[in-house]
């Protein structure tokens, strides 16, 4: 979709000119096929590659990579305009030996997990990011028959990637933590933060409970004081005594959000709106694999196909059993797919306090056998 919209965007740029066409026109987009390139070439250019050739920085008189040879990780971009790459915490994924993330090599030879050559990880392959942190200040292994890395006294090394600057003498006192700069951890959030400083748990603002469990004496702290929430949206929450189960919604393999039930593979292996209850609860209530239930909530109902699996389970809250209902999203009244309901019929309109992402993964649902 987007490659299409930009050769079209382009055309029209070349051909009817406008303001400041250069960034459009200019664009770099040199693939096999223009409207619909390959997932290798998009992964190639995103992983990175030397326009020019690159000098090594101790010895100019070196080329450590030839014009057009991809990278081999983030510390050979420049910002001469000499190296190009969609972001750099994935330069390498694409080396110059080849695709990375196809290895399939599942050797762990520190018996701790430690997979390295098993695909790839962003950044630079490391595992474990912050793993300096597992040596103590003189980089030592605070346990050896863990180790990740260790100090060889001129260089880290080990079973994992060093996050950390390979030749940083451990006595000149350099923090584990390099993203930050104190270059520690931290048991706050230094501002930036809705909500303030600590970390602290809320519940979700339609919840089972009476009272947040880790703050009972505080009535406020029930749910996050600093979430967005209109007036007329605080006044459509439901309560469990009318909705008792708890419900949330994710997607499937087979769709992509809400475009994929206008095409019509996708339609044919994910035809149908369901939702998806535990066995627990289908005894309950009588419903059998397949049976039509309404799912409803305090701002409206949906129906659907019950799939009764093993796979969601009862939560227990406060020595509570509460059923879990599960949402696939997809669905909705248009589309070469079966008609469906839209699932956010059913979800509250909260706002994080940070992001504004929409509280849809946690509110109060009623289930029932239609």
């Amino acid at each position: 979709i987007m490659a299409g919209l930009l050769v079209r965007l382009r055309d029209m740029y070349r051909k009817d000119g406008g303001a400041f066409p250069d960034p459009i026109v200019n664009l770099t987009w040199k693939y096999a096929q223009p409207e619909s390139p390959d997932p290798e070439e998009l992964a190639r250019e995103y992983s990175g590659s030397a326009l020019k050739e690159l000098p090594d920085p101790k010895d100019p008189t070196k080329i450590i990579r030839k014009a057009g040879e991809q990278l081999a990780g983030f510390a050979e971009l420049r910002d001469d305009g000499s190296t190009q790459s969609g972001c750099w915490i994935f330069c390498g994924a694409w080396g110059p030996t080849g695709n990375l993330m196809a290895r399939r090599d599942n050797a762990d030879p520190t018996g701790i997990g430690n997979t390295v050559n098993w695909a790839w990880a962003w950044p630079a392959n490391r595992r474990v990011l912050y793993n300096r942190a597992s040596c103590d200040t003189h980089g030592k292994p605070f346990n050896p028959k863990r180790k990740l890395i260790a100090w060889n006294g001129s260089t880290w090394g080990g079973a994992d990637v060093p996050d950390f600057k390979l030749d940083e003498n451990p006595d000149n006192g350099m923090g584990p933590f390099i993203m930050n700069p104190e270059g520690v951890a931290r048991f706050f959030a230094r501002g930036n933060m809705a909500e303030g400083p600590f970390p602290e748990h809320y519940e979700p603002f339609e919840t089972p409970l009476a009272a947040n469990p880790l703050s009972p004496n505080q009535p406020q702290a029930l749910n996050n004081p600093a979430a967005r929430v209109f007036k007329q949206d605080r006044e459509a929450f439901g309560k469990a005594d009318k909705f008792p189960h708890v419900a949330t919604t994710y997607r499937l393999t087979e769709h992509f959000h809400y475009w994929t039930k206008h095409v019509r593979l996708n339609a044919i292996t994910q035809p149908e709106q369901f939702v998806e209850i535990g066995a627990a609860l289908a005894d309950e209530l009588g419903i059998g694999n397949g049976s039509r239930v309404r799912v409803s909530s305090n701002r409206g109902h949906i129906e659907a196909v019950a799939m009764v699996t093993k796979r969601i389970k009862p939560l227990m809250i406060e020595g509570k059993q509460v059923h879990t209902v599960g949402m696939p999203i997809h669905w909705g009244f248009l589309g070469v797919a079966k008609p469906g309901y839209l699932t956010n019929t059913l979800t509250p309109f909260v706002g994080d306090a940070n992001t504004q992402t929409p509280e849809f993964k946690s509110f109060l649902v009623k289930v029932e056998k239609v």
